[in-house]
Parts: structure tokens; sequence; C-alpha cells
């Protein structure tokens, strides 16, 4: 006997089926947010009350604390999905990101106005209004790291108007970067947009807590950068083996707190120091630094480098003594004083393997400096020169490029259109030299100054196999060296006479085996 089956259900029922049934643990799942929204601020509130500075070196002695941190992150994350359903709607888009952030296992939290801020605050400049957003903004930061799991972050950056007044909250975000394992921190205490020199916040800059990070743990910072703080180096310490780049902008720290840099990071290759007011005599003695950038520190006297392995070293500031003890890696040299000109320095006969070197020649009336060029300096093979071109500057570089007679690449930037110079003027160019390797000669913002012109024509008789020339009216680069010619009223006729007066004044002299570019 066959039995008869019953039909199969219609599809469309099993799909309206679980339609509705989704509709109905949605609607509950609503209706539950206010019964359980208070027990989960609480359940926030408590984890991100355990940040603090104290507990972080008891953390550190415990020897489970590593398993212990794992089993949280497994317990926190298993977690999220609950806590994304119970969020509202408009919450929820802030803890997603951050869930699909701990999916990648990393994620990178930027804070600055723009993303924490409501827009169209009133004015900034009025100290009530400034007073109520610094408010808002710290509100905004602590509800979004409430959220946040306190694990995976690979950045962390705040970027924000906040000083030592704010440090009981600054000090729990930098606890909060430190227990996530960021790798890259940054705190920039200025305004959006506002020059920090406009900032008069030098006496209650925040005091930046790196011993959150040095705890004795292993911390995973590979790169610090700092704007408007206070920094200060223990003597010794060990937590920081992993630090590769470090950069300090207008920050208040002191001689002996940058000799200590080397000794806290001991595989530091990237130092930036700028506008640091406190810095006088600087000692940089390191055996993996790679790169150094230092700039307008004002109580600055000297520089001396000791470090074998350096290879890129810049400077841009009023006039200091720079000494080079050993650097036989170093590659790169760029010197800007902005009160004279530069030259070469004696120290360069050591470093056998420089080979290219950016020097500014900035002031007009100062006599020119080719005395101090008496030496050879065979290894330069690029040299850069961003110059005023009076006639006592082309001359200086009249001779010093006879003191680099292995030069193969010339490149002239002339910072202003003005004149800085008499016309019809005879200039008793260096004699005995030889360019026989200079191949390239590239010029910017050439505006058919008499003395530039004098000496392009002057180098192309004494470079004999001179392959290119090529005149721009433009700026290549170094915009904020000089005044620009682009920024001129009537800049097109300038730039058109400038082509004009190039090709009627060098071009016609140049040997046939030379290429003449004018553009």
């Amino acid at each position: 006997m066959s039995r008869t089956l019953p039909p199969p259900p219609p599809r469309n029922s099993q799909r309206g089926d679980r339609h509705d049934d989704k509709k109905r643990r949605l609607r509950r799942g609503h209706i539950g947010h206010s019964s359980n929204r208070s027990q989960l601020d609480e359940d926030l509130e408590s984890m991100f009350s355990s940040l603090t500075i104290d507990n972080i070196p008891a953390e550190a002695n415990s020897g489970d604390c590593g398993m212990d941190r794992k089993r949280k992150s497994y317990k926190d994350q298993a977690g999220v999905e609950n806590m994304i359903s119970s969020l509202a709607i408009q919450e929820a888009a802030v803890t997603n990101s951050v869930y699909r952030g701990q999916r990648k296992k990393f994620s990178d939290l930027i804070l600055d106005d723009r993303k924490i801020l409501a827009k169209g605050n009133s004015d900034c400049n009025d100290p009530g209004s400034r007073s109520l957003r610094s408010k808002e903004f710290i509100e905004g930061i602590n509800d979004l790291l409430l959220r946040h799991q306190g694990s995976g972050v690979r950045y962390f950056a705040v970027h924000f108007d906040l000083n030592s007044t704010h440090a009981v909250y600054l000090d729990k975000w930098v606890q909060f970067a430190s227990k996530s394992d960021a790798k890259y921190v940054t705190l920039h205490l200025c305004e959006n947009g506002i020059s920090c020199s406009r900032h008069s916040v030098t006496a209650s800059r925040y005091n930046f807590p790196l011993h959150c990070f040095g705890d004795g743990r292993g911390s995973l910072l590979r790169k610090l950068s700092l704007t408007n703080c206070i920094f200060s180096t223990p003597v010794h310490s060990s937590g920081f083996s992993s630090l590769v780049q470090l950069s300090l902008r207008r920050v208040t720290t002191a001689d002996s707190d940058i000799q200590n840099i080397f000794s806290c990071f001991p595989v530091l290759r990237d130092l930036k120091l700028q506008c640091c007011e406190d810095l006088v005599n600087i000692r940089i003695s390191h055996e993996t630094l790679l790169e150094l950038h230092i700039s307008c520190c004002q109580k600055l006297k000297s520089i001396n480098i000791h470090s074998i392995s350096l290879d890129i070293f810049e400077y841009d500031g009023h006039q200091v003594q720079i000494k080079y003890e050993s650097t036989p890696s170093m590659r790169r040299i760029a010197i800007k004083f902005v009160d004279r000109n530069c030259s070469l320095p004696d120290d360069l006969l050591a470093m056998e393997r420089l080979k290219k070197v950016t020097l500014w020649f900035l002031s007009p009336s100062e006599e020119p400096s080719f005395i101090l060029h008496a030496k050879t300096f065979t290894v330069l093979q690029l040299v850069s020169l961003s110059i005023l071109p009076s006639w006592n500057n082309v001359l200086a570089v009249a001779y010093l490029v006879k003191a680099t007679p292995s030069v193969k690449r010339l490149h002239l930037e002339a910072c202003s259109g003005e004149h800085h110079y008499l016309d019809n003027v005879q200039v008793d160019w260096p004699e005995h030299i030889s360019l026989k390797k200079l191949r390239t000669i590239l010029v910017g913002g050439f505006a058919a100054q008499a003395p530039l012109v004098e000496l392009l024509a002057y180098l192309s008789r004494v470079a004999t196999r001179l392959k290119l020339l090529e005149i721009s009216p433009h700026h290549h680069r170094y915009k904020d060296s000089g005044r620009c010619v682009s920024e001129d009223v009537g800049v097109e006729a300038a730039w058109d006479h400038a082509r004009n007066a190039a090709r009627a004044t060098i071009g016609l002299k140049l040997q046939s085996t030379v290429k003449f570019v004018v553009k």
C-alpha cells in the first residue's frame, strides 16, 4: 500500500515565515534596548576606568598578563555583536566600524574636531567658545573609547588644542593607546589650520607620560609624534625596543633629554626636532640613526654629530656651528641659514659616500665666501643651490662649483625676481676651472636676472661636456625660501619675457652638442 505524502509547503510561505520571524526578533531587540542600556554603560565604564597609570607596572609584573589579555580579548570580541544589537541606531555606526577593525585585527583612531565635533560651531577665538568646544571634544572621545574593545589599535592620533589643564583626560587616552599596543601615536595639540607659533601655551604644555609605554612589558610603539608637549626621557629605560621614528615639534625638551633619547630608543632610525626653543648644544651619538632633521630651534648654538650610520642630515634655521665628528655613511646634506649664506664645511672631506649637497645663498649684500672653498671636494656629484641672484651670490656659486670638479648635475633655484644688484657690473670669474664631468644644469625661477644670466653663460663655457641645460621660469621647489615670481601680477607676461631672454642671451652662446630646453 502506497502512502500519500503531504504536499511540500510553498517556498513563499517559508520565506515569509523567516522574514516575519526576523521582524519579530528585530522588534524584540529594539524594545529591549532601554532596559539593557544602563547595564551596558556600566560595563563599558568599568572597562575604561581600568586604564590607569598606576596599574600598568602592576600588570606588567604579572607573568600571566599576556594570557589574561588574550582571554579577555576573546571574551570581549565574543560580546561585540550583543553590544551592537543593544545600541541605538545612531550610535551603532561607530561601534560597528570598531567591530570591523577587530575582524581585521587592527583599527585606526584619528581623533580631530572634524570627526568628533558637530559642524558649524561658534567662533574659535572666543575663550568661552573654545572652552565649550574642548568639553564637547573630550566627551566625544571618551564616549568613543568606551565603545572600543581596547585592543588591535594600529594608529592612535589626537589633533586638537589641548594642554596641561586637560591632563587627566590626555593621560587616559595615552594609556588607552599603550594598552591597545598602538604602533603609531600622534599628539598634535594645536588648533587645526592655525600655526603653533600663534598659541601661547608654552607655560601650560601637556607633559607626555612616556613611562606609559616603557613599563618593561615591551612596547610595540614604532612611531611617536608630539606637538606642543613636554617631553622628558628617563636616564635608563629598556621598554622602547621598537621605536624607529620620533618627531618633536614645539616641544619643551632639554639637551640632556636628546642625549637620553638614544639610550631609551636603541633602534631609532629617524629623528625630527622642530621649533624646540630650549635646545642649545645638541650632541647626536647613535649607531643606528639614519635621518636627522633639525629646524627653527631659536636658542641653538651647536650641533655635534657622531653617527656611523647617518645617511641624511637637514638643517634649517639661523647660523649654528655644525661639526660632523664621525659620519662616514653620509650621502645627503641640506643646510639653510636664514641669516647668512652657506658654504661647504671642511668635514665633508671625511665623507667618502657623500653624493648630494643642498645649500642656500639668500643674503643679497654679503661678501662672497669663496675663500672658504679653497679645498677640493671630489666626492660630490650632485649640488643643489637655492640663491638670491646677486653678484656676490653668483660669484660664490662659481667658486663653489670650482671646488667640486666631479659634480655631474647642478640644480639652481632662483628665489626671487627682485633686483638685488647693479646692472653692467664686471665680474672676475674664477680661473683655471674645469667641469669636465658636469652633464646637466637645471634652473628654476629664472626671470632674466642679469647675475644669473652671466653665471649660466660662464658655466656653459667651462663645462666642456655639458649635455643638457634646462631653464624654467617656474619654481621647482623651495617656494618658502623667497618671493616667487609666480605670485606677481602679470605673471604670464613675465614668464614669456624670461623665456625670450633665455633664448637670446644664453641659447645663442651654447655649443651645438648641448640640448637647450626652455619650459
